[in-house]
């Protein structure tokens, strides 16, 4: 079953520049390594390989939300159940934290402007941050609201309903020119 939301992507040209305006802005950041958690800022750092990303094109216009994913504690009978709305099935993917240790999940991506799902194959505490991690100056205490765009409103509140039938939180749907995330509220307190 799907679980909760899990993280939200931002796509930034430079990560050093995104980490100290995010710090001006009140928010902890805990580095992650060559792939980060929790509310995600990543910067492609390979070119060549990264255009054929589907992030690219947000980097390449100077950055911002990329997309976000929901947990799931099992992910092959999650990819079965949402069978028509899956576009990747699960692989398996990881990185290791600057401190040394291994992390390791599994995503299946998901038709457009739908999120992508991850499941845990190490410990989730171990990539996500909890404690002081989670403590924000700024007064931020989680994600209140993920705004998603779709071009075709009525197609994609039918995949999001079956989404919630598996147990995705609700999100705000909007008619919009393109399909994505158009923006992130964060909760207070």
């Amino acid at each position: 079953m799907l679980r909760q939301l899990d993280h939200v992507v931002f796509v930034v040209r430079d990560l050093q520049a995104a980490i100290a305006d995010y710090r001006r802005r009140g928010f902890t950041v805990t580095p992650g390594g060559e792939h980060a958690d929790g509310v995600k800022l990543i910067a492609f750092h390979d070119l060549g390989r990264s255009l054929t990303h589907p992030w690219w094109n947000i980097a390449a216009d100077g950055g911002g939300v990329a997309d976000f994913a929901l947990l799931s504690d099992d992910l092959a009978a999650d990819s079965a159940a949402l069978a028509d709305l899956v576009k990747r099935p699960p692989q398996e993917g990881g990185r290791v934290r600057p401190d040394g240790v291994e992390l390791k999940w599994r995503t299946a991506v998901l038709k457009p402007p739908l999120p992508f799902v991850i499941e845990d194959l190490t410990p989730r505490e171990l990539r996500v941050p909890g404690g002081a991690a989670t403590d924000h100056a700024n007064g931020a205490s989680g994600i209140a609201a993920v705004v998603v765009g779709a071009t075709n409103i009525g197609d994609t509140e039918w995949r999001y309903a079956v989404l919630r039938e598996r147990g995705a939180p609700p999100i705000e749907l909007r008619k919009a020119d393109k399909d994505g995330v158009l923006d992130v509220r964060f909760r207070s307190g």
